[in-house]
């Protein structure tokens, strides 16, 4: 049979494993595949993290130029005259600034300056127009425009449509101006071109013609959104007919930085890195930058349009500074949805990305991250199928909650410390399902596991047996086993005078709740209950389960049984009859016995019960017949722990317990103590059995260490005393201390107490002497029959 319990957990053992196994592998797929849904969880705990991360020490270079209400409300509606814009952006200029970038298209001709224009604006802009073919005192505003662009550092805005069927027709058949970068690329082997792995669009809406043409660089304002609709990286260079442009950002920080290209390195699976002069750009495979945000809207210094046209803001502000040229008046805001806000102007995610580049402080994603956090998954998986699998507590949820901690604050640490993103999501995944799915299986299975036991084996093993092999997956020997085990014996005294006093529904009542508080307290010091005889309890300490400290466990049993009897006997003495209740006497006896309005009769308050301990080598197992098996116990021991409960009444005592348990050693704290030393008990008598050689020395086991009433330690100094006198043979300074200790006897309404019977004993002695006058005795009382 131990083998079939074996092959049972064996084969759970091994289907939990390859469960663990295939949730870590499906996880694993999960994190390969990327489902939209974990995208969207996962990029909320990026999200969390930036948020919960030191912003860092930005730059102040980048500034914007708003073209706000109160730019509008001054100097007219947008869109302006061309000729206010070409203003704006010479003052600009002249104020220092080393690049502008405008996050504005300017996509048609000019319908709103006036139709002529006095040469001395020329002067004003500071520019010298080309008014060839054109009629005296005339200009094209556009042309005003476009000198100032080919004259200074701006960037002109263009969209890129990356949907065919939304372009807009008429925009296709305008070529498109807007300059392509110079991009120089370092390959490695079996890396494709640089068009092969940027993004693609498939058509732009760019600037008019003749500004784009005239602008030293233009740029794309694009902000791709994630999954959820956030802007959390943005592209670097996209890709249309084959050739390569450069953001908004990267073409106003390259303007402002005197650089005409770009370094972009490649590999097989697409973009390692752009390089802008010294600084590396980390990138994803498409050439995307990850945005590290400084947090809300207004993050860099703000001035109004209107201010810039006036000369209140000029050189102090603008000097050395990188421009982006946007609009927050209504109707014309350009928002945009971060991780810290749902309405991040758009011009600020440009100037953020320069800020990014210019202080290196940038969220990286390195080659080895993918490969770590798919380690990170299958370890967390592996780990847990490991603990869940070999573990039967439900404590096994604090080591998984541990790891699941671990892995979501060091993923936030390696953030916040190394600026790497490794998503602790998946790992968590395979943990989370890991624990639910497993412990699930475990339920299931063992609950099934546990029905085949006991279909199994009802038919020869007690039912609480076999939970106990199941709970601790272990087979007791089948035929008995030879061990150190404490037997544990009790009865209730003169229990028949309760069989004629009390109904036999009344017997039971009883009788199940005073078994069923003694079992409760056999049952929580881990002793095993054999059977109940009657009103008897028969149990041991130490088997099936290996318990170090059974005795101890024992005698702790003892003295909290007589404690428990003691509350039973006040609840009973205080206990009322029902008033809607039949008379509960219904033998008529007199008030004497059964008081009227009492439950029980007086002797239930006076109820005691006589225990018996006693330790040693006993035979544990399966016995019985073939059809029906018990585990229980047998041996010497087992009958000498019976004979001291049956004893205890001879010595008017209630809890005999053996110098066999109490010589018995447990470790405590970290130190090695006899049983005796843990334990209140007087040694009551030496006897020395009918055909037994080695005489056993018989306790009375009275408290735990250190709990005796003051009464109680002066009866057990006194009591000491007239033992060495008994032993002594000075029978009558035995007898003297005898009486005095006999004042202080824990019970005083029994047929005899332990004081008396020595009392007798040694007068007895006075007559007919142990030993031979002159001998010494060893105090060993010899019975002449059982």
């Amino acid at each position: 049979m131990l083998s079939i319990l074996k092959k049972i957990t064996g084969s759970d053992s091994f289907f939990l494993l390859l469960t663990g196994l295939a949730v870590s592998i499906l996880v694993a797929a999960l994190y390969i595949f990327q489902p939209p849904i974990l995208q969207f969880v996962d990029y909320k705990i990026y999200d969390q993290f930036m948020r919960s991360s030191p912003v860092g020490q930005k730059t102040n270079v980048p500034v914007v130029v708003d073209i706000d209400d109160e730019s509008l409300a001054e100097l007219g509606q947008w869109p302006w005259p061309r000729y206010r814009m070409a203003l704006l952006l010479a003052k600009i200029q002249q104020a220092g600034a080393l690049s502008t970038g405008l996050d504005i298209l300017i996509g048609e001709p000019d319908r709103t300056s006036p139709a002529t224009i006095k040469k001395s604006l020329s002067e004003e802009l500071g520019v010298t127009v080309n008014f060839k073919g054109l009629p005296e005192g005339l200009m094209d505003n556009d042309l005003v425009l476009a000198d100032v662009l080919k004259h200074g550092n701006y960037v002109l805005g263009f969209y890129f449509d990356f949907l065919e069927d939304k372009a807009d027709p008429s925009l296709k058949e305008q070529p498109c101006f807007a300059k392509p970068v110079p991009i120089a690329q370092i390959r490695a082997k079996g890396a494709p071109p640089i068009k092969d792995l940027t993004l693609s669009a498939l058509d732009a809406i760019c600037p008019l013609p003749v500004l784009a043409e005239a602008s030293p660089l233009c740029g794309f304002y694009n902000s791709l959104t994630d999954y959820d609709g956030v802007v959390r990286r943005v592209p670097l260079i996209i890709t249309m007919n084959g050739k390569q442009y450069p953001s908004l950002a990267l073409a106003t920080l390259m303007k402002a930085m005197g650089r005409k290209n770009i370094l972009v390195k490649s590999s097989s699976i697409g973009i390692e890195s752009i390089r802008l002069g010294k600084t590396t750009i980390p990138v994803d495979a498409k050439g995307q930058m990850l945005v590290r945000y400084r947090g809300g809207m207004e993050e860099f210094p703000y001035y109004s349009a209107k201010d810039i046209l006036s000369g209140k803001v000029g050189e102090k502000e603008l000097k050395g500074k990188i421009i982006f040229m946007g609009t927050s008046a209504a109707g014309l805001r350009d928002l945009r949805v971060t991780p810290f806000a749902s309405d991040y102007p758009g011009v600020e995610v440009h100037a953020t990305i320069v800020d990014n580049i210019l202080t290196r402080d940038f969220i990286l994603k390195p080659d080895w991250v993918p490969g770590l956090e798919l380690v990170l998954v299958m370890v967390a998986g592996l780990i847990s199928m490991a603990l869940l699998t070999w573990s039967r507590s439900m404590w096994m949820i604090l080591p998984i909650a541990v790891m699941g901690t671990g892995i979501f604050y060091g993923s936030l640490y390696v953030f916040q410390t190394y600026n790497a993103y490794l998503t602790p999501m998946y790992a968590l995944i395979a943990l989370g399902t890991n624990f639910t799915l497993l412990t699930l299986i475990k339920f299931w299975r063992e609950e099934g596991q546990k029905k085949f036991l006991q279909a199994t084996f009802s038919s020869y093993l007690a039912p609480e047996l076999i939970d106990e092999m199941f709970s601790n997956r272990e087979m007791p020997e089948l035929g008995g086993e030879a061990r150190q085990v404490t037997a544990f014996f009790t009865d209730i005294q003169s229990f028949s005078t309760f069989s004629e006093k009390l109904t036999a529904p009344q017997l039971v009542e009883l009788l199940n709740e005073y078994l069923s508080v003694m079992t409760d307290i056999l049952i929580e010091e881990k002793g095993t209950l054999d059977k109940y005889e009657g009103d008897a309890i028969i149990a041991f300490f130490g088997a099936p389960m290996d318990v170090p400290d059974h005795a101890l466990r024992a005698c702790r049993v003892a003295v909290k049984m007589q404690r428990a009897g003691i509350e039973l006997r006040e609840k009973w003495a205080e206990e009322k009859q029902l008033p809607d209740e039949p008379d509960r006497n219904t033998k008529n006896f007199p008030e004497e016995q059964w008081a009227n309005g009492e439950k029980w009769p007086k002797v239930v308050h006076n109820m005691r019960t006589r225990i018996g301990v006693n330790s040693g080598e006993i035979v544990v197992g399966n016995m019985g017949s073939s059809m029906r098996m018990n585990y229980t116990m047998m041996g010497d021991a087992v009958n000498l722990a019976a004979r001291l409960e049956e004893g205890a009444k001879q010595f008017g005592i209630f809890t005999a317990v053996s110098h066999f348990t109490l010589d018995q050693e447990v470790e405590v704290d970290g130190e090695t103590h006899k049983i005796l030393d843990l334990v209140e008990a007087r040694l009551i008598d030496n006897i020395q059995v009918v055909g037994k050689n080695e005489p056993v020395r018989i306790y009375e086991l009275v408290a735990m260490k250190g709990s005796l009433t003051e009464n109680e330690e002066i009866l057990f100094d006194l009591f000491a005393k007239a033992r060495e006198e008994y032993v002594a043979q000075n029978w009558d300074k035995a007898i003297e201390l005898y009486q005095e200790a006999n004042k202080y006897e824990l019970y005083n309404d029994t047929k005899h107490t332990p004081c008396e019977v020595f009392i007798k004993r040694a007068e007895e002695h006075k007559i007919n002497p142990p030993v031979p006058e002159g001998e010494v005795w060893d105090g060993v009382y010899r019975m002449t029959k059982k």
